[in-house]
């Protein structure tokens, strides 16, 4: 899992249901089914309304590498996308797209009740925050979430990119022109994993609050509690 490709968003309600049928029978089945997908999970927001919530939606898609988004399988895609893909991309919304590298992890059991963690927003010309990021390992290492069964934590490619010829992974998406707006993303991700609900909400309530965590956020990042709700594993794929 050296990489990691991360969407957040909303979705119009007047479409949700085509919305669930996209994504659960074409869009995760294309995604993982290309080579170094390993798996493809989608979350949703687990406050006691999700329908209010935003961003509503969390999806994540364990890679082999960052390069993964760079194989032109995977670059057709996103340059000639289904009709599907096109009648759906226009009513997304708050969309945040991350492709980033691992830095460092704890744990190898997964857990549904996940914390995203997304740190800033990328804008303008690219400063790296990766001092910010260091800090947060640091932090990490010495005071890891207790509750927690697996913590990722990882680096935008776009954030790391320190001059020479970009990868296409590091470039916006080619489908983000069927989107309104602009797709944020983030300087990184910190993905806090739990096997239980109060797991997740003491992460967020007690383990984020205490002062060398609290003193590491930034006014841009962004703290969401999220359910596992579908997840297709690359495996399955191969059957």
């Amino acid at each position: 899992m050296k990489g990691l490709l991360a969407v957040w968003n909303d979705c119009d309600p007047e479409v949700l249901e085509r919305y669930e049928h996209w994504y659960q029978t074409e869009h995760l089945v294309d995604r993982v089914g290309l080579p170094g997908v390993q798996n493809g999970v989608r979350h949703e927001a687990t406050v006691d309304n999700a329908a209010m919530a935003s961003p509503r939606f969390f999806t994540s898609y364990d890679l082999d590498n960052a390069a993964v988004l760079d194989s032109p399988a995977y670059q057709a895609m996103l340059l000639s996308p289904s009709p599907q893909t096109q009648a759906i991309m226009p009513h997304f919304r708050n969309m945040w797209r991350f492709v980033g590298s691992l830095l460092a992890h704890e744990g190898r059991c997964a857990g549904a009740w996940t914390v995203t963690i997304r740190l800033g927003q990328l804008q303008g010309a690219v400063q790296s925050r990766r001092a910010d990021l260091d800090a947060w390992l640091a932090a990490l290492r010495n005071e890891a979430p207790g509750r927690a069964c697996r913590w990722r934590l990882y680096e935008s490619v776009l954030a790391a990119r320190t001059g020479g010829a970009a990868s296409a992974s590091a470039a916006p998406s080619p489908e983000a022109r069927f989107r309104p707006g602009t797709d944020a993303a983030s300087h990184g991700v910190l993905l806090i994993e739990h096997l239980r609900r109060d797991d997740a909400r003491r992460t967020v309530d007690e383990w984020i609050s205490t002062p060398g965590i609290a003193a590491l956020l930034h006014p841009q990042d962004r703290v969401d509690r999220f359910l596992e709700m579908s997840r297709l594993d690359s495996r399955v794929m191969e059957n």
